[in-house]
């Protein structure tokens, strides 16, 4: 019965012992994550709000043809998504630049 115990008490501490290692290891220095690049997530925002302004552009469209809006509002509203979606393409065009230099400046001083 002893001998039952003693065997258990190995078995118990050889899973501890191999559940443990991996999780209380050595740390190995190496970054799980990266650092978020802002350009990146400022570029990914603005795809976001590209794309609900020409949803916003539509479901104006359809409302003026449903005769929900009269002209002068459809007019002034169609002008103000407008100013935004080409606000919102050239600072997705500066970032596409910007991100094209970074990358050619890396290149450089990797070589």
């Amino acid at each position: 019965m002893n001998f039952v115990h003693f065997i258990e008490l190995l078995f118990i501490l050889m899973i501890l012992i191999l559940v443990g290692l991996p999780l209380f290891g050595k740390y190995s220095g190496k970054r799980l994550f990266s650092d978020p690049d802002a350009n990146l997530e400022e570029y990914k925002h603005l795809q976001v709000r590209k794309e609900e302004v020409l949803l916003s552009i539509k479901e104006l469209e359809f409302d003026f043809k449903t005769d929900k809006l009269s002209q002068v509002d459809y007019d002034e509203m169609r002008a103000k998504l407008e100013r935004e979606a080409v606000g919102i393409l050239e600072r997705m065009d500066g970032l596409e630049k910007l991100g094209r230099k970074t990358k050619k400046s890396a290149a450089q001083v990797s070589t």
